[in-house]
């Protein structure tokens, strides 16, 4: 089920069904049918997923309280529509994760490569057959390549667990395939939100593991394409990440339409923190009329000849929990940061090889869903948050039974997760 969370939540959600009025993503429909077979199996379910599930149940009727009595309300029929489905899949991903063995982490090398090959030949396709992929046309244009996917940064943090998977494998030539992988990316699919990851990412393994050697070789391989970029095309391949980057400096008055929207992002959360008075908008409420008065919203406007853009996603995931969590979104936000910093300095007293591998992934997914949540995201079914529930969940079963005395602590997870 672990293999099956992975795809699901990198290459499947793109897809969208229509489920009586509703849009669900293919990831939602397929987890959650899934989930039942799954679960149906053996209806035990752990004390701590129970626990948490009925927390989850709690604020959720708080958030259905706060959007009934809130600003704007248009949009409570969608809320108490996906509410349940969150809640269900949030149980399964964390019974996912406590249930997952030391070989299922360690099989999601194979299963990270299988989404990766999957999203490359979606973009063979798009470049054979570009008629087929209409709403992608922007891109091309720019020399980049979506695929599977809507736009290049949906690729950047879609498939980027993936590569931190590969490129934290014990094995040289599976690393080699995460950094080809990566440079693939660059090369085909390259974002400003690709770009802030490979930084964030070289940041962490060189300050948190000092794992010199690799760092150096992924920026290298990037630098080396971005300075091949240059050479070829400047204002094709590199100008517009530079015009974003530079766009999201100078705020409203950038020309970049990305920009503007990330800005947006940021000047919507703080609105709806404000006139909430920090309780937020409620669970998927984000977009609701009327539309924060901000001034990044009305350039936008101005550029789209009135059409709204990212009004229900905010953009970037931290955005849409602030203003539908306020202060309760700002807190999950630091207990996740907490969380994963507290795993790096217990990862250092696991002394097994294999089982700090599996740590060092699972901590890896939750780094790569806090960072991503403040660069790119689409909402809370768009696989970061999913992966991040089964990443936590696994990542419990060592912490809690690690023991207290020091030295290194050599540890088997699939033993730990039988206690």
């Amino acid at each position: 089920m672990l293999q099956a969370w992975l795809i699901a939540n990198t290459v499947l959600w793109p897809f969208n069904i229509k489920l009586g009025g509703i849009t669900l993503s293919l990831n939602v429909v397929f987890l959650g049918l899934a989930g039942i077979v799954w679960v149906s199996q053996s209806w035990r379910v752990a004390a701590d997923s129970a626990r948490m599930l009925f927390a989850l149940v709690v604020f959720a009727m708080f958030s259905f309280m706060i959007s009934s009595t809130g600003p704007c309300t248009d949009h409570t029929l969608k809320s108490i529509l996906t509410m349940p489905i969150l809640l269900f899949l949030l149980l399964i991903g964390m019974e996912v994760g406590r249930r997952a063995s030391l070989l299922d982490w360690i099989r999601l090398q194979k299963t990270a490569q299988w989404s990766l090959l999957l999203a490359f030949t979606g973009f063979l396709v798009e470049i054979l057959i570009p008629a087929r992929f209409p709403l992608q046309s922007e891109y091309r244009s720019e020399g980049k390549f979506s695929g599977l996917f809507t736009e290049p940064s949906h690729v950047a943090f879609a498939l980027f667990p993936c590569i931190a998977i590969l490129l934290l494998a014990e094995d040289k030539r599976t690393r080699s395939k995460g950094i080809l992988a990566l440079a693939g990316l660059l090369v085909l699919s390259r974002s400003s939100t690709l770009i802030a990851l490979i930084v964030a990412w070289v940041i962490y393994r060189l300050v948190v593991h000092g794992k010199m050697r690799q760092t150096v070789l992924v920026i290298v391989c990037s630098a080396g394409l971005i300075a091949l970029g240059a050479v070829v095309n400047f204002d094709k391949l590199l100008l517009p990440t530079v015009e974003r980057v530079a766009g999201i400096a100078s705020s409203s008055d950038a020309e970049n339409t990305s920009s503007l929207v990330y800005v947006q992002g940021w000047q919507d959360a703080w609105y709806n923190l404000q006139r909430t008075r920090g309780l937020g908008l409620g669970l998927n409420m984000m977009g609701c009329t009327p539309l924060p008065d901000v001034t990044a919203r009305a350039a936008l406007m101005l550029r789209s000849n009135g059409r709204e853009l990212n009004a229900e996603d905010g953009s970037f995931l931290f955005a849409k929990v602030i203003s539908e969590t306020g202060v309760f979104g700002i807190l999950f936000y630091m207990i996740v940061l907490l969380w994963w910093i507290d795993g790096e300095k217990k990862l250092r007293t696991l002394g097994e090889e294999k089982s700090r591998f599996a740590a060092q992934m699972q901590l890896a997914l939750i780094f790569c869903f806090f960072v991503s949540s403040f660069v790119r995201g689409l909402g809370y079914f768009s696989g970061g948050l999913m992966l991040w529930v089964v990443a936590v969940s696994g990542s419990h079963q060592w912490k809690h039974f690690l023991p207290r005395h020091s030295g290194r602590a050599k540890l088997d997870l699939p033993s730990m997760r039988k206690r």
